[in-house]
């Protein structure tokens, strides 16, 4: 890392160099900007000798839930976040949907189910849709028209992958219950893209890509970042205080501490963009107290921190009397259902979930999810039926809610003097009515797709954490403006899943990519108001 007293001011910050944070520093230098990315975890800058085709593997690329102070039933510490430059995208699936025109306006359509706090987006479909194509050529996305989008909506870049065994079966148990399937939008390369070769079908895809067919922003991004000059990378490094100016209508600068020596530093920027988890972002803010904010930089409302949730996460399997590879292919996604995704009428619940397939090393996942409650002898015989059985996942919206949120404990602190942050969150009665629903579809699509036995995880495991510095036009309820700037301070942004004010029934990865690409926009078009003097 080097000496951290000695670092030079830059035009940018980039705090947490993942999915988000990938995207601000790759726009930024090639508008010539000097940024700084400061990574909590380390780089992997060879995949093909670093990565390992492993279910094991995917640990040490993946954030640790275990630091935090628990309240309530929802957060079951499923380590799901990722903890390396490029962040989640080494340990992620590669599911790239976008989101439903509806879930920009959720309230307006749905209204609020009883003790959630979910809202409208300060922003439209139509705003995010340039970025949204520009994030699917970035990510390279295989896929092909499907009849839950608009007509409007272009094609991929790339074609769809083709269906496994698995999927096969499940599309046509599918169709015999009248519900529609497509192949799903994946950024796993169906061919050869921009240098990076097509899947060959390993299944690993969790323990990271060796061979950079997946989607990797470390390698898609950062590296050609890092090529400009521009870039300065400080892995394995926390940034454990946020520096305001005395007034506060600014931020100058963060400090450091370098894991390796436990050396403490600081750096400064004319603009600060932080990307580091929904978890830790408000417990950074919280714990940047000053005079002007004390309640944490960005808090003059209480808001930092509120309206957090997730995805309500299962998986299904379904074992089956044919030989259907279940190891072979990309993991998730190959073949998707969306039917689901918008409230039906009388469903008794508002929101949605989807229906994916999984593919791949998912061995352990199944013997922790839908077996869970196995254990010796009669778990090694369902496991024994691996390669026989479909498997299917399904992400449920969650709401967000206002009691659901981060806080610090001022009082305990971390080994490098930060405040311990404290998790609230229970599931309300809507997440549990549509989480019902979701486990009942599933087991009907396996049973239609031919299962002879069938096994449902329960009860839901937290995917996608969101929320917690909601985006929105008013301070009061709201951490951030329509752009990502934090109310209140002319300089500092946040980009990630933290910012939603909802959730949506797929996956959030390219929403956080397409919304870290406007926020970019703005602040290189807007460089001399966003950077100052």
């Amino acid at each position: 890392m080097g000496d951290a007293r000695t670092m030079e001011k830059y035009d940018a910050i980039v705090i947490g160099v993942g999915a988000a944070g990938a995207v601000f520093v790759s726009r930024l230098v090639r508008a010539d900007m000097r940024v700084l990315g400061i990574e909590l975890g380390r780089y992997y800058d060879d995949h093909r000798s670093q990565f390992q085709e492993n279910e094991l593997a995917m640990f040490p690329l993946l954030w640790n839930n275990d630091r935090y102070d628990v309240v309530g039933q929802a957060f079951r510490r499923t380590p799901n976040l990722g903890c390396a430059v490029g962040g989640g995208t080494l340990a992620w699936t590669g599911v790239s949907l976008r989101f439903f025109e509806h879930d920009f306006r959720f309230r307006s359509t749905f209204g609020a189910p009883a003790g959630s706090s979910v809202t409208d987006w300060p922003i439209t479909r139509d705003d995010l849709d340039c970025h949204y194509a520009e994030a699917e050529r970035q990510m390279g996305v295989s896929g092909s028209t499907n009849p839950w989008d608009r007509p409007d909506t272009p094609l991929p870049p790339l074609g769809p992958l083709p269906y496994y065994r698995g999927s096969l079966r499940l599309a046509d148990g599918l169709s015999r219950l009248g519900l529609r399937h497509a192949p799903g939008h994946v950024a796993t390369n169906s061919m050869e893209y921009r240098d990076r070769p097509a899947c060959v079908n390993c299944g690993f895809c969790r323990s990271g890509c060796r061979i950079d067919a997946k989607y990797q922003a470390d390698r898609v991004l950062v590296r050609d970042a890092l090529a400009t000059g521009r870039l300065t990378l400080r892995t394995r490094t926390a940034v454990t205080r946020i520096e305001t100016a005395e007034h506060g209508r600014r931020v100058e600068g963060v400090e450091l501490i370098d894991l390796d020596t436990m050396q403490k530093g600081s750096a400064s920027a004319r603009v600060i963009i932080a990307c580091n988890n929904p978890m830790e972002i408000p417990r950074l803010f919280l714990s940047s107290r000053s005079r002007a904010w004390p309640n944490g930089v960005g808090n003059r409302d209480d808001q930092v921190g509120r309206n957090f949730f997730g995805h309500l996460g299962l998986i299904g399997m379904g074992i089956t009397d044919q030989d259907l590879r279940a190891g072979v292919g990309h993991n998730m996604g190959n073949l998707m259902c969306l039917d689901f995704c918008r409230t039906r009428r009388a469903a008794g619940f508002v929101g949605g979930f989807s229906i994916l397939s999984l593919t791949g090393s998912g061995a352990g996942v199944a013997a922790v999810d839908p077996l869970a409650t196995f254990y010796g002898a009669p778990l090694k015989e369902k496991m024994r039926a691996y390669s026989h059985s479909m498997f299917v996942v399904s992400f449920v919206e969650g709401m967000p809610a206002a009691q659901n949120r981060i806080e610090i404990l001022p009082d305990k602190h971390d080994e490098l003097g930060v405040p311990i942050a404290r998790i609230t969150y229970d599931y309300l009665p809507n997440d549990l009515a549509a989480f019902d629903a979701a486990t009942a579809n599933l087991r009907r699509v396996l049973e239609a797709s031919g299962a002879s036995e069938v096994h449902i995880s329960s009860p839901p495991f937290e995917a996608h954490p969101m929320g917690s510095m909601r985006m929105g036009r008013e301070p009061r309820t709201s951490v951030t403006d329509h752009v990502g700037r934090v109310h209140g301070v002319d300089n500092l942004f946040v980009g990630g899943a933290a910012l939603f004010p909802s959730g949506s029934s797929v996956n959030p990865t390219l929403t956080i990519h397409a919304l870290a690409l406007r926020t970019a926009e703005h602040i290189v078009r807007r460089r001399e108001e966003v950077l100052g003097g």
